[in-house]
């Protein structure tokens, strides 16, 4: 069992018999009880039937337990005596228990004389510990369901706690659980780009040589917002001198006003960032891609500039494979695609960045500068969305004098902290930004883009990145790809003996050892713990009866590994 820090804190504070409002004394079947204040906290006559009572409404399939009110103990006593009664077998191996003690000098005194469990499933917390702290402990992703039980001698304020607890432990549960399969629909898009992508590894250029390689000098780091622009006609009538690292959004509004960027960086998986580059043509020197990004994003740009790729999710399974075959270098890349450029400029070593376009807000009540292609097309063509927004930003405009929008403590809640951590994150290299309209960050310094210009700046940055830009001449790749092909191929076939031949007499036993299978060709082959991860967490999480899991474990299994060997196989033959 483990304790709390906030619970053993406040136990050691403890010293000594409990004092005189409280009253220890054993009933008539000789055991011990316990009142507060003159108030009973178990049964003095049949302390089995209240346990009974208390745990009568647990579902059997629910794998987190909240015990709210903890008395003498009693009550989680009885229910690991009698376990199987009230959880079945696969629910116990995941079985986790949340005990929120009420009293601590009832807990101590329970914990040195009556019951001290030693299961590693059970957390004792104090009813004053946070829900951020009991967030820590539950992993949401394993949750199938939650259960909670109420010491019944409570009081009603502790009776609503226990409930107000218990909701919002399932919201949040609600909110991670949608996270969790949100980030599984995306890693099996990031896994088909990452697919597709592979052709152009052999004409691209691994990250790690422009690590470090533009000390000593400044870039400008362009966004579209609509501040851009205030400083476009500076930024192409000194262009020579300007040093230029863009977002693949910013591409197609500089391309309109002459200015050709000089890195332009994309990790965007979607559909609608592609576009700046299909109704752009303008060629540029580099392409700084993520292996995930769209695959249109390289396919056409890959003859008017040089590729050069990174992952930022170096978890996924088919990267871990992928780099045992090739370099294929992390950059801990942010969560947009501005602030990993600002990682991307952090990493090749320049000394100092202005962020213009860097707006966080809607200036002139406008998302992004005109001609920020994959943005109009988006709005133009997407009516639901030109519609509310322009209603939306209308009556604001019209009934208020807010001229930027929304509010900053609005815009900032999530990411005012991210902020703030900038100085340190980013501790060698100076980040300064053009604010204009937009909202002010107040941990970002303000920028002078006259300060950004130095006599054939742009020269200097691309002659270093000519220098050490190389294609890899590796066609390791193609081998990864045909090994991968055969290792699913086997999977594949193993599975559909299984489902052939299901016997109904050994339903158990076959369920178990598809798991188990799937478990070691995981192993063998890291994609199918991206591909099949929503699969198993669906049979964890369901309540069907085990043949209805197996099915479904095994044709979904099967169409998914079926659909990623189509792409694999396109891939082999595009790697000639």
């Amino acid at each position: 069992m483990k304790i709390s820090l906030k619970l053993h804190a406040l136990m050691k504070e403890i010293s000594g018999d409990p004092d005189a409002s409280y009253k220890i004394e054993k009933n008539k079947d000789g055991i011990i009880t316990a009142s507060k204040n003159s108030r009973l906290v178990h049964s003095k006559y049949n302390i089995n039937n209240e346990c009974k009572r208390a745990l009568e409404n647990i579902n059997k399939n629910k794998n987190l337990l909240i015990m709210y009110g903890y008395g003498l103990g009693y009550i989680l006593k009885y229910l690991m005596e009698n376990i199987d009664n009230y959880f079945n077998k696969n629910t116990i191996k995941t079985l986790k228990i949340i005990a929120v003690v009420e009293d601590t000098v009832l807990f101590k005194y329970s914990y040195y004389n009556i019951y001290s469990p030693d299961s590693e499933n059970i957390f004792f917390i104090h009813k004053d510990d946070s829900i951020n702290y009991i967030n820590e402990l539950i992993d949401y992703k394993s949750i199938n369901g939650v259960n909670l039980v109420i010491l019944p001698s409570l009081t009603k304020e502790e009776k609503d706690n226990a409930n107000t607890l218990y909701t919002q432990i399932l919201n949040i549960m609600e909110k991670e659980v949608s996270n969790i399969f949100t980030n599984m629909y995306f890693e099996n898009i990031w896994t088909k780009n990452i697919i597709f992508n592979s052709e152009y590894i052999k004409d691209s250029s691994d990250i790690s040589i422009f690590k470090d390689s533009f000390k000593g000098l400044k870039a400008l780091l362009i966004c579209p917002g609509p501040t851009l622009k205030h400083s476009i006609q500076y930024i192409k009538e000194n262009r020579e001198n300007l040093f230029i690292i863009c977002v693949d959004t910013s591409y197609s509004v500089l391309c309109k006003h002459g200015v050709i960027p000089d890195f332009v960086i994309t990790v965007d998986g979607g559909f609608f960032n592609s576009l700046d580059f299909v109704y752009e043509n303008s060629h540029f020197p580099y392409l700084v891609m993520d292996m995930s990004c769209n695959k249109i994003i390289p396919k056409n740009t890959c003859c008017k500039t040089n590729l050069i790729r990174f992952t930022s999710i170096e978890n996924l399974g088919l990267i871990e494979y992928i780099q045992d075959f090739t370099k294929l270098s992390s950059l801990k890349a942010s969560n947009t695609v501005a602030t990993a450029m600002i990682d991307f400029a952090y990493y090749i070593g320049l000394d100092e960045v202005l962020l213009i376009g860097f707006d966080n807000s809607y200036p002139f009540y406008e998302r992004h500068i005109k001609h920020a292609l994959s943005y109009e097309y988006m709005v133009n063509k997407t009516n639901k969305l030109k519609t509310y927004e322009s209603y939306y930003f209308n009556a604001i405009k019209n009934n208020t004098n807010i001229d930027n929008y929304p509010p900053t403590e609005f815009v900032f809640e999530s990411q005012i902290e991210y902020f703030n951590e900038f100085k340190n994150k980013y501790k060698k290299m100076k980040i300064k930004r053009i604010t204009k309209e937009a909202v002010k960050i107040e941990s970002i310094e303000e920028g002078n883009i006259n300060n950004f210009s130095e006599n054939n700046l742009r020269q200097k940055a691309l002659n270093i990145a000519n220098n050490i830009y190389k294609k890899d001449s590796n066609e390791n790749i193609k081998k990864a790809y045909e090994k991968l092909k055969n290792t699913l191929e086997e999977f594949r076939n193993i599975l559909t003996d299984t489902y052939n031949n299901i016997n109904l007499e050994n339903i158990d036993s076959i369920y178990d050892e598809t798991i188990n299978t799937i478990k070691e060709y995981q192993n063998k082959a890291s994609i199918l713990k991206t591909i099949l991860s929503t699969t198993i967490i669906m049979c964890e999480r369901g309540e069907r009866e085990k043949k209805e899991k197996l099915i479904f474990l095994l044709m979904e299994s099967l169409r998914n590994v079926n659909y990623f060997l189509t792409r694999i196989s396109l891939i082999i033959n595009k790697l000639g």
